[in-house]
């Protein structure tokens, strides 16, 4: 077994998932009804432009992620025969605080793990396949006075073939203002159009109020403003979906086909909601996101999933703050060994 996986899938966890501000840093956030408002679609836009990014590179931010996903995907056909199982029980949070000055920037990223995948496929052509797998610990990468160090203690086993990782490292190689100067001089702001492009008659359509219909068929769709903190909140779950689906399409296609006849509409309807009800055993979402004096505050997300059909079980909660307060870091960093590579002297 390649047991650079081990440490690799370690890191790639850590830095990759990852949570505010105030006494509510990492809690998903609730309202009081009084503070309910009413916004259109044109003062949600006036909102939403007033949002002041220049001073992102200052802010830090915090991101939790806490929950588990059980999927299994089957295929048997004749002779063929596939089956793929995932299972995930992840607790991790991701902080970081980017500066121009490296000597500024922070990062801590720590992440329990509880992972399980097995993989069969029986090809009477190609030959057949199995891979089980396991990988479980706690993984932690700390970026500190501009080194890097990594807490790893994590077990895998692999077809049978268990190995285990028990280390705390830190690189020698100090990252210094030159490189963190290039590394910022690659950053390409503008390239985020090019990968979420929005189309300009959508933005017109907005600035025009002409999706005030749409957000008025959003029964679940709500305003908070406490002080000066404007929450935008949408929660649903299955049934609510059902019941809203034929306002929402017809408030959609009054835009988008204008053509098409509310007849036509609820037939194509009636049939996503017979699909909706065969699929779906349970689905609630939450969607947060929190603005306060023109900076986003606050994202978070909650998302409920389960479908005995498709094999199909998620639940998973993900908190961002924005300008949250740094952590502490491990009080042993300067017992940490000093290695030019992850990993040295662990893995071969």
């Amino acid at each position: 077994m390649k047991k650079i996986i081990l440490f690799l899938v370690a890191l790639l966890v850590t830095f990759g998932l990852a949570a505010c501000n105030g006494s509510n840093v990492g809690e998903f956030p609730t309202f009081n009804e009084n503070d309910a408002i009413e916004l259109s679609a044109t003062e949600m836009v006036a909102l939403f432009e007033s949002i002041d990014y220049t001073s992102v590179d200052s802010e830090s931010i915090r991101i939790s992620l806490l929950g588990n996903l059980h999927t299994i995907d089957e295929e048997v056909d004749g002779d063929y025969s596939y089956y793929n199982e995932v299972k995930l029980d992840i607790d991790a949070v991701f902080y970081a605080l980017v500066s121009e000055q490296v000597a500024d920037s922070r990062l801590f990223a720590e992440a329990t793990v509880d992972f399980y995948s097995k993989d069969e496929e029986n090809d009477p052509y190609w030959g057949d396949y199995s891979n089980e797998m396991s990988l479980v610990g706690d993984a932690g990468v700390y970026f500190y006075d501009q080194y890097l160090y990594m807490n790893v203690d994590m077990d895998a086993v692999e077809d049978g073939v268990e190995e285990s990782a028990v280390f705390k490292q830190k690189l020698n190689q100090q990252v210094t203002q030159v490189m963190w100067d290039e590394a910022f001089s690659m950053a390409d702001p503008d390239a985020v159009d090019e990968f979420v492009p929005i189309p300009q008659e959508y933005l017109d359509m907005l600035q025009n109020g002409e999706f005030d219909e749409i957000m008025d068929a959003l029964p679940n769709l709500k305003v908070y403003k406490d002080g000066n903190t404007y929450s935008i909140v949408f929660s649903t779950n299955k049934q609510g979906i059902m019941d809203s689906m034929l306002d929402v399409a017809v408030a959609v296609m009054a835009e988008v086909d204008p053509v098409m006849t509310l007849a036509e509409i609820t037939e194509m309807v009636n049939e996503a909601k017979v699909e909706l009800d065969r699929i779906v055993d349970e689905l609630t979402v939450d969607f947060v996101i929190s603005i306060t004096e023109n900076i986003v505050t606050k994202l978070a997300m909650s998302v409920v999933f389960l479908s005995e059909e498709e094999d199909i079980d998620i639940d998973m909660t993900l908190i961002i703050d924005i300008n949250a307060d740094l952590p502490n870091f491990p009080s042993d960093l300067d017992e940490y060994e000093a290695v030019d590579e992850p990993g040295e002297g662990v893995f071969e």
